[in-house]
């Protein structure tokens, strides 16, 4: 347990840490803000391959993991020894983008398998997650400023070199040992039983949603450079309250509906990134951190549990894989749809990305009117079969 619990929060550490500084790193090469966005969207491919890849066949977990962490190690070590070309950078987002995607369902199906209380375990991978996230931004930011560049990815390459050699030590339960099955494509009942109208609308709201945080990660470090604010701060807020959420969501939704709650925190994702376009002071900077990171950390926790539930561990797998992609897939799309507007203006590019989580909103809202209207009408056959009957009866 310990062993896994270290692999998550390590892996989020070193990811969430890159992505800190990574605008400024590159921006620091470039003088562009738009090449953040290629470099993010090249990760956000490669990521987007493996998934299906990962999705199409079966592998054992333990090698997928240890393979992913193999990729993982190379995109850091890729940058220790060539920090200062901008190649260099494609390729190691290439290579990270291989290890995340492969690794991150991994381990949040390994968590949820652990203990049938999926509840509590989703809640204690998502908050190793996010104090591995929040703590890293105040780290990268120190090395960043402080030291030269050969020193944080030295810390970078070492500690995932730490993670990859403890991933041998763990045996994953409730693997497949049917080796006739590995490395044959995977039956399409997989991809179908997570591709219904229900999971869909997930997949959707929250691909939404990420595309927003990806405008955040891709051009917040440099937009608050401009204004002379610091970004760890923001980061440090953030994921302390993503944590906070894994706490008060479960019992929030035991008093208002999760319908209700989904189109909330929607409403309040895309008040905070626009007020990212007005925003000057830290009071500003504290608020947007705030609400941003609770509302995020709360629809992961919704709908994970809602997969956390089932039993069959490649099934689980697949799911966590795709919607895990759709979140990926979200922050590549939200640094690369934005690269236009970036070198022009900051503030009109967050003010256009506070609106696709309205777009979510209207889709919740949407799917329920069309909900109602089925059960509306499955009422009104219903009635008119019973005053049929009723009819019948009399004669």
């Amino acid at each position: 347990m310990k062993k896994i619990l270290y692999i998550v929060f390590v892996f989020n550490f070193l990811f969430s840490l890159l992505t800190t500084i990574l605008p400024l790193l590159v921006f620091a090469i470039t003088n562009s803000s738009a090449t953040s966005g290629y470099i993010l969207s090249t990760f956000m491919i490669s990521l987007l391959l493996i998934r299906i890849l990962l999705i199409k066949y079966n592998f054992k977990l333990n090698n997928i993991a240890i393979t992913g962490l193999v990729f993982y190690s190379l995109g850091f070590f890729l940058l220790l020894i060539a920090s200062s070309n901008i190649l260099y950078f494609y390729i190691g987002a290439t290579l990270l983008g291989i290890g995340v995607g492969a690794v991150a369902p991994v381990l949040i199906t390994l968590i949820t398998s652990i203990n049938e209380n999926t509840n509590k375990m989703v809640g204690l991978h998502n908050s190793f997650m996010g104090a591995a996230s929040a703590t890293a931004p105040f780290a990268g930011v120190y090395f960043y400023y402080n030291f030269p560049s050969f020193y944080l990815y030295s810390m970078l390459f070492t500690l995932s070199i730490s993670v990859l050699l403890i991933s041998f030590f763990i045996k994953l339960n409730n693997e497949d040992s049917n080796s006739e099955k590995l490395n044959k494509p995977a039956n399409n009942s997989v991809i179908a039983v997570f591709l219904n109208k229900e999971y869909l609308s997930n997949y959707s709201i929250f691909l939404l949603v990420s595309i927003s945080y990806g405008s955040i990660i891709a051009y917040l470090p440099i937009y608050l450079e401009q204004i002379s604010l610091r970004i760890d701060i923001f980061y440090f807020l953030f994921w302390a309250f993503f944590i906070i959420s894994q706490v008060y969501v479960p019992r929030i939704k035991k008093v208002i509906n999760e319908r209700y709650l989904l189109a909330l925190f929607m409403l309040l994702l895309s008040i905070s990134t626009l007020l990212i376009s007005i925003l000057n002071n830290y009071i500003g900077l504290i608020t947007i951190a705030v609400t941003f990171g609770f509302c995020y950390g709360a629809l992961t926790n919704l709908f994970y549990i809602r997969i956390a539930v089932v039993k069959d561990e490649k099934l689980k797998t697949n799911a966590f894989s795709i919607f895990g992609l759709m979140s990926y897939l979200g922050v590549g799309l939200g640094a690369f749809i934005f690269i236009s507007i970036a070198d022009v203006s900051l503030r009109l590019l967050f003010v256009v990305s506070s609106m696709f989580p309205i777009v979510g909103l209207l889709l919740i809202l949407i799917l329920y009117l069309v909900e109602r209207l089925k059960s509306m009408r499955v009422k009104t056959i219903e009635s008119n079969s019973e005053i049929q009957n009723n009819i019948g009866v009399k004669k």
